[in-house]
C-alpha cells in the first residue's frame, strides 16, 4: 500500500478511472454466438409463455464493484470519491451507470452480457410489511428471498437470545442507474423461421431478463436452465400495491439505449412504420425498437387478466422508478412506473 501511494496523484486517479469505470468488451456482432460457449441459453417449457425462448447470458462472471476497493484504505476512499464526484460533474450521472449489453439478433434470439456494475446502494427495509406480506401469500419477494424469511421467522429462539426487537431491519441492494444497450442485427426475413413466437419478442426479452435479474441478483447464469425462478402469476385483485422500499432488488432508473449497427446504410432499414409481423427484408427500424421498448410498459400498465405475460411482469411496474429509452444516446421517450404508482397513492392518501 506504501507503494501505491508513492504514485504521483494523476497515476492514482487513473487507476481509480479503470476501476470504477472499466467496462467489459462489447461480444462482436455478426459472430456466430450459438456456435460459441460464451452465452447459455434459456431452456424450460414455459419460455414461450413469458417472452423469454430465444433469450441467452453470458457464462462470464458478473463484474466486480469497486465496494472492496473503497473500503480497504480512508486515503484510497477520500481520493476515489473526490474521482468520482469529478467525473460526474463532467459527464453527468449517468457516468455511473450499470451496463448490460443486448445483441438482438433478427428480432428473434437475444444474448445479454453484464459490461459493467461500477456502484450499488443498501438500505434497510422494515421487516414489518415484509411478514405481513408472507402472512397473506401476495409478496413480489423472489422465490429465495420468501425460503430465508419464512426460515427465519421460524427460529424464534434466536430473536430471543438476540434480543431483538419488534422491528427489524433486512439490507436491500438499490441500483441508481442501469442501462441496457440494445444492439439489433440480421435480417427480418430470419425472424420467423428461426423463432415462431410472438412478434414484439425483443422487449418481452428485456422484461424476462429484468425479471431474472430482480429475482435471482446479478447471477444470471446461475438457474438460467431452471424455471424455478418462476411464479404463477395472479390476478390482478390477488396482487396487491407494494411499495419499492419492501423489495430487496430496486432499480431507480432503467436506460434501454437502441443502438443501431456501425457504418449500417439508412437505406436497408426498414421503414419506421412497419409492422412487427411484417415478414420483409431489411433490418429493423431503431425506432421501431424504441417504440416495442415503450409500448410494453403501457400494455403491462394496462393489462388484463388473461395474459401470462402481462401479469408476470407486473412487479417490474413496482421495483423499476422510471424507464427512459433512446436511440444511439438520444433520449426518445420516457415512461414513469414506480415514481407514478407512489405519486397516485399520495393523492389517494390525502
Amino acid at each position: 500500500m506504501v507503494a501505491f501511494f508513492d504514485l504521483p496523484r494523476e497515476l492514482r486517479d487513473l487507476i481509480y478511472t479503470e476501476v470504477v469505470f472499466g467496462k467489459r468488451p462489447r461480444p462482436m456482432l455478426g459472430h456466430p454466438q450459438w456456435r460459441s460457449f460464451r452465452f447459455q441459453r434459456v431452456a424450460y417449457s414455459q419460455s414461450g409463455d413469458t417472452g423469454e425462448f430465444g433469450c441467452a447470458y453470458s457464462l462470464e462472471p458478473v463484474p466486480p464493484t469497486c465496494a472492496s476497493f473503497l473500503c480497504c484504505n480512508r486515503q484510497i476512499h477520500t481520493e476515489m470519491m473526490e474521482m468520482i464526484d469529478l467525473v460526474k460533474k463532467i459527464e453527468g450521472d449517468t457516468a455511473l451507470s450499470a451496463r448490460i449489453d443486448c445483441i438482438a439478433e433478427d428480432e428473434s434470439f437475444h444474448y445479454f452480457t453484464w459490461l459493467s456494475v461500477p456502484l450499488v446502494h443498501t438500505r434497510t427495509v422494515d421487516t414489518h410489511s415484509l411478514y405481513a406480506r408472507l402472512k397473506s401469500g401476495n409478496s413480489f419477494l423472489p422465490n429465495w428471498a420468501l425460503s430465508w424469511l419464512h426460515q427465519y421467522r421460524e427460529w424464534a429462539w434466536a430473536r430471543l437470545l438476540l434480543h431483538t426487537s419488534s422491528s427489524h431491519h433486512l439490507s436491500t441492494t438499490h441500483i441508481e442507474r442501469l442501462c441496457i444497450d440494445v444492439r439489433p442485427t440480421g435480417d427480418r426475413t430470419r425472424k420467423w423461421t428461426r423463432n415462431s413466437s410472438q412478434e414484439d419478442r425483443t422487449s418481452w426479452a428485456i422484461c424476462a431478463a429484468l425479471n431474472r435479474l430482480l429475482e435471482n441478483g446479478p447471477d444470471f447464469t446461475s438457474s438460467v436452465s431452471s424455471s424455478s425462478t418462476l411464479r404463477r402469476p395472479r390476478t390482478a385483485a390477488a396482487v396487491p400495491v407494494t411499495d419499492s422500499t419492501d423489495l430487496p432488488l430496486t432499480i431507480a432508473e432503467l436506460t434501454l439505449n437502441v443502438i443501431p449497427p456501425p457504418n449500417y446504410p439508412t437505406s436497408k432499414f426498414l421503414p419506421s412504420d412497419a409492422q412487427g409481423n411484417e415478414v420483409r427484408e431489411g433490418l429493423v427500424h431503431p425506432h421501431s425498437v424504441a417504440k416495442e421498448l415503450i409500448d410494453v410498459w403501457t400494455r403491462i400498465w394496462h393489462h388484463g387478466d388473461d395474459d401470462y405475460k402481462l401479469i408476470l411482469y407486473r412487479g417490474l411496474l413496482e421495483r423499476i422508478g422510471t424507464v427512459k429509452v433512446c436511440v444511439d444516446g438520444k433520449l426518445w421517450g420516457t415512461r414513469p412506473l414506480g415514481d407514478e404508482l407512489r405519486r397516485g397513492r399520495r393523492r389517494f392518501a390525502r
